[in-house]
Parts: structure tokens; sequence; C-alpha cells
């Protein structure tokens, strides 16, 4: 079943209403809770253990300012902006803040398998920085960082990486770092996220993220270059990976035989889901009488934190190499038996070659190298939007039934590894597609309305600034096809034709019937949707 993940108001009973959150989800295996301004105290509250209360189990953050670092100058800073005052605009799953500091939102989306941050910085960003560079204030413009600074209160639990437990002040810019309690336990991660132009998907930079403990409280700064962040261009996206860690229920599946085909064509297996390790491959053993051994790993990964207007730009799967013994080399290889195997939890009919098909992505096991492996997944419709995504591994030599003649197979780390920063990962690069998408089995009419409208604070209401389109002729869409809302709105308004000046904005849309009213999908859901940006 899919969870749902709708921001919604919370009610004056709720425990986090009591300490000033008015909106939030707790339906996934985490909690989030917002406060309705982002300069309030903890405004946004990350909760596990199903806990409901924002001050127990609970990472706690608060952006509180960008500014510039320079480790090439002790690590000297130049504080460029305090956070400002900005309302939550909540919308669908996710809530954003405006103009948190100039020309830069920020958007928090809520996933049944965690919260994601992502900043957009606007030209009106871009224009500051040019005008302000870190030069102006000493720095050197060339090693100088831009940061965000989010404070963040993660209580009792201890941060680590895959070096261990990670004290004092420290620098990371290759690895996420993992949340655990006083006995190691895994409760949470920060992966390490990615800047990347909203306009061209390929430009990015990883972000370097780092950790200060000063005057009892702990600071979260991430951030590039600046050198790098003013060679791309703007609007320029901060953070918009989704990295998910798989299911529990992982494992591999082996079958052996004195006769090669035998087991290459067995229809069930013997599982193994509670290993540290995934075996996938093929080999031969014993002299004079060989039996030949072929193993089938599985992950599951669940993929319905994606939003439902998702559009997937690409996806790796990143494997951790635990040891390999393949004395003749063989292609990893991504198969699909989707929506039904393989099953969850694993079972012994999983293993049944006829199940699976295709390729997926593959690496080459002449190039698996210690650390992390990654395998570029090629078929982006195998992941699931609203369920769970489910991989065979296996090895090519295997899939062509080509007999082994000796070790030919390797291990990669499963979710039972001794440590969270090993397991195996689906890392997801997506945007979000402004669409109306017809899932029914009849074809739908409606009117379609675009407006810009402008916040008036002093009326308390929007105002239309820009009739973009208001059609008076009925469109169609039809069953299992989409309407791409942004190509329609495209090129019409610029931000010089905005007539209410600085001030917040939002782009508004409805589909509605002759009469005006807008129209509801079955569920009751009114088609109706808006995108909040400021004008500076």
């Amino acid at each position: 079943m899919t969870i749902n993940n709708t921001l919604g108001q919370l009610a004056e009973n709720h425990p986090a209403y009591v300490y000033g959150y008015r909106s939030g989800n707790n339906r996934g295996l985490y909690g989030a809770y917002f406060k309705s301004n982002a300069q309030s105290e903890w405004p946004v509250a990350f909760t596990y253990n199903k806990s409901d209360d924002p001050t127990i189990h609970a990472v706690r953050s608060k952006l509180v300012g960008v500014g510039y670092v320079d480790p090439q100058n002790n690590w000297a800073y130049q504080y460029l902006q305090n956070v400002q005052s900005s309302l939550g605009q909540l919308n669908g799953d996710s809530i954003t803040y405006s103009g948190v500091f100039s020309g830069t939102d920020v958007t928090w989306s809520y996933g049944n398998t965690g919260l994601k941050e992502e900043i957009t910085l606007s030209n009106t960003t871009k224009t500051v920085l040019q005008n302000h560079p870190p030069s102006q204030y000493g720095l050197n413009n060339a090693s100088s960082y831009l940061v965000f600074i989010t404070k963040l209160d993660y209580q009792n639990l201890n941060l680590y990486n895959s070096s261990g437990m990670l004290d004092g002040n420290f620098t990371v810019s290759d690895e996420g770092l993992d949340l655990k309690d006083v006995l190691g336990q895994f409760k949470c991660a920060l992966p390490l996220g990615e800047a990347y132009e909203l306009n061209n998907q390929s430009a990015r930079q990883k972000l370097t993220y780092r950790i200060i403990h000063l005057n009892g409280s702990t600071y979260l700064l991430s951030g590039l270059k600046v050198s790098y962040l003013n060679a791309m261009t703007f609007p320029v996206v901060i953070d918009p990976t989704l990295s998910v860690n798989s299911h529990h229920n992982d494992g591999f599946i082996s079958s052996s035989s004195t006769s090669y085909n035998t087991a290459w064509g067995a229809t069930s297996g013997t599982i193994d889901s509670s290993s540290t390790y995934l075996t996938i491959g093929q080999k031969k053993a014993g002299f004079p009488i060989s039996t030949y051994y072929i193993n089938r790993g599985f992950v599951l990964f669940n993929t319905t934190a994606l939003p439902s207007n998702a559009y997937l730009d690409s996806a790796i799967l990143s494997l951790y190499k635990k040891d390999d013994y393949s004395t003749t080399d063989f292609a990893i290889t991504i198969q699909n038996g989707q929506p039904t195997y393989p099953h969850n939890p694993l079972q012994t009919g999983d293993y049944d070659k006829g199940h699976y098909s295709g390729d997926g992505g593959s690496l080459n096991t002449a190039y698996f190298v210690n650390g992390r492996n990654n395998i570029t997944v090629t078929e982006l419709g195998w992941i699931n939007e609203t369920g769970w995504t489910k991989f065979c591994l296996r090895s090519n030599r295997d899939i062509s039934g080509t007999t082994p003649t000796g070790n030919e197979y390797v291990n990669v780390y499963s979710t039972d590894a001794p440590l969270q920063s090993y397991v195996p990962k689906l890392i997801i690069t997506y945007r979000n597609q402004s669409k109306i998408k017809n899932t029914g089995d009849t074809d739908i009419q409606g009117y379609l309305l675009i407006q810009v409208q402008f916040y008036n604070s002093t009326q308390g209401k929007w105002l239309v600034d820009n009739d973009t389109i208001n059609e008076t002729t009925a469109r169609t869409v039809t069953s299992g096809n989409q309407l791409p809302l942004d190509i329609i709105f495209n090129g019409h308004v610029r931000a010089s034709d905005l007539i209410h000046g600085t001030g917040t904005y939002r782009v508004y849309t409805a589909f509605r019937d002759p009469d005006g009213n807008i129209l509801r999908t079955n569920d009751d859901t009114e088609l109706v949707a808006w995108w909040q940006f400021s004008k500076t």
C-alpha cells in the first residue's frame, strides 16, 4: 500500500503542537514536523522510533545563516545574511519557506523513508554573490566556500562515517554521516548531497560538509567552492538526490549440484537473508567429482518517498565490496522480475532464473574496487515510484548459462553490514514535473487556469498579477496520458512583467469545469497546485 506523504495541519492535541509545530506527517518510517516561520526556534523536527514528540527521539534543525568559509585561511568565515522571516507554504508532501535569504528558497519534502531538503538559489542570489565576493572580506576567492549554516540538535546520538565515531570539528566530502545511539544502533542518516543547475541536470558539484561545535551548540556547514558555484548557470538547487537504503529482507539464494545444468535450471534454492553480505556469481569446486554453485543476489528498496510527479533523470545502484573471489571476471548484472519477483521477504522459488530478464545495468568485476561500486541503472522504468523497487543481481555468465571452471563470485555487503555506510543504496536523481496525469480508465475534460498571484500582506490574501492562461475551450487528457503544465506556461511571463513590484508571488494552476469550479479526483482531491517564489 502506498503511504500518504501529504503534510497536513496538526490537531491542537497533537504532542508536537504544544511545542509550536503546526504541520507534519508521521505515517512513514520517520516523523517530520514544521513550525510556521523559518525564524522560529527549531522550525524542523525529524523523529525516529515512531515518536510523535519532537523533543524525544528527534533530530531538530534550524537554518540560521549563509556565509563564506575559507579553509586555507584557518577556516576564517564571513557571515553574509541571517535567515529571514518566511512563512512556510504547504504543497502536498512539501513545505517551502520562500526568501529565507536573498533570492533563496528552502523546501522540505516528506517521504516515508526520510526527509529531504532542497535550497534553490536564483539569479538574484548569483548577483549578490558576484557583487560581494569573498575577497571583499579578506578571504581567498579561489579557496572559499559558500556555506549554508544549520544549527543541529541530535540529542544523545553520535555521528559516524565508515571510519567510526566522529568527535570534535571535522570535514567530510566523500561520504555522508550516520547518526547512531549509545549502543551503536543506526537511527537516521545525512547523505552527502550535490548542487546542480535547475535547467541542466548534468552540471553537478558534490557538496562538502563541516561539523562545528561552538559554545555548546552544533552547526552543520554545507556548501561548495564559490568558484565552482559561479561557473554554474543559475537557478542552482542544493541537495536534490534521494538515497534509499536496501531493506533488511535483501539476501541471496543459492543452488548447487554435480550437474551445472541442474543447478542452473533449478526452480528453487536456499535462502540467506541474514548474513552481512550478498554473494553473486558461480563457482566450480571439488576434484575429481566437481560441484557447481550458483548464487543470485536480491536487493529491495522502498521508493515510495519519490514524489508522485517525479521525473527520473538517473539512478545508481551502489554496492560496497566485501570480497572478490573471481579468478574469471564477469559482469554483475541487474535483472528485473517485478512486480512479483523477488518476493518480500524472499521465497525459495525466487531463485528461478525464468522469473528475471533484461539488462538494467552492469559492472565488470575487472573494475570491482574497494569501497563503493556504482552501477548506473539503465532501465529507469524498473524503479517503482509508488511502492517497492526490487532487483535481481546475477553474473552475466550465469545469465548465459556458461559453465564455470573455478571461482567466479564476489561478496558485497547487505543491509546487515557492520556499518550503515556499507549497505546497498539506490541513489535516484529526479526533478518534479508540473503536470496533470490521468491515471484513470476514462478521458477527462477541463479548462486550464494558470495565474501569477501576488501576496498582499496587508489584506492577507493573494491577488491576481498576471492572468496567464484562462481557457474558454475545454481540453482533454486521455486515459494514461498527461498535460505538461510547464511547457504550456514557460515563456509567457517574465519577472519584469509583474506589476506589484518586489514581494512574494506564486504560480497558481487549477483544472476546472465550465462554471469555474475546481475538478476533483476520485479520492476527492482538488486538481489545484501552486509554486511560491520571491521577487527582490
